[in-house]
């Protein structure tokens, strides 16, 4: 029950301020375990429900992903616990590739504990990039011109919000000029989305 005051909250905050979130989270992960993220929702637990939230928007609109009728595809598409679980790995990618994109730059060995702190913490803006992918997606399936053309710029909006503010992070924790940062940032991007393509070109064939 306590999602219920939490949930809209962390949103909130995200959406509000996404920089500071992502600080936020990264200054979290220095506190004990019981005494980390007390006053919003874990990262990657946030990130789960809002793809929860973005399946249920689908399902109340009726606008399913067509079931492959052979291979894993089907199998992951046969469910809707299936299809909720292919989803988050699906987006997971874009926190986790530029995640690993960061210890890169900086020179950090690749571990469990090094990769943790910068995931969850783009975990939080990777959650509200997912929602509105995902509403720009049924509106898109709609079948209506109108609100066609509304998801190509609700999906432009949202990937140049989301590389500002990966720019913005990369800025400020590499310590380079906004340009530079922009450039790694889309690149960073590009990356995450291939990954994403292909390993859902693979699944749902």
């Amino acid at each position: 029950m306590t999602w219920l005051v939490f949930y809209p909250r962390t949103m909130w905050q995200v959406i509000r301020h996404p920089v500071s979130m992502i600080d936020y989270s990264d200054k979290e992960q220095g506190d004990t375990p019981e005494q980390q993220y007390i006053d919003t929702l874990s990262p990657p637990l946030f990130l789960l429900l809002t793809i929860l939230l973005s399946h249920v928007i689908e399902l109340g609109f009726q606008t399913r992903i067509d079931t492959p009728k052979e291979g894993l595809g089907r199998y992951l598409t046969n469910s809707e616990e299936n299809l909720l679980i292919l989803r988050s790995v699906l987006f997971s990618i874009y926190p986790l590739v530029f995640a690993v994109g960061m210890l890169k730059r900086t020179g950090t060995a690749l571990d469990t504990i090094s990769l943790r702190a910068p995931f969850f913490s783009q975990c939080y803006v990777g959650a509200v990039f997912a929602l509105l992918m995902s509403i720009a997606t049924i509106l898109f399936r709609s079948g209506m011109e109108t609100m066609q053309w509304a998801s190509l710029g609700l999906l432009l909006l949202t990937i140049i919000w989301y590389i500002s503010i990966q720019t913005e992070w990369f800025a400020q924790h590499l310590t380079i000029g906004r340009r530079r940062a922009a450039g790694i940032a889309t690149l960073t991007f590009v990356k995450a989305s291939v990954i994403n393509s292909a390993l859902a070109s693979l699944v749902l064939v």
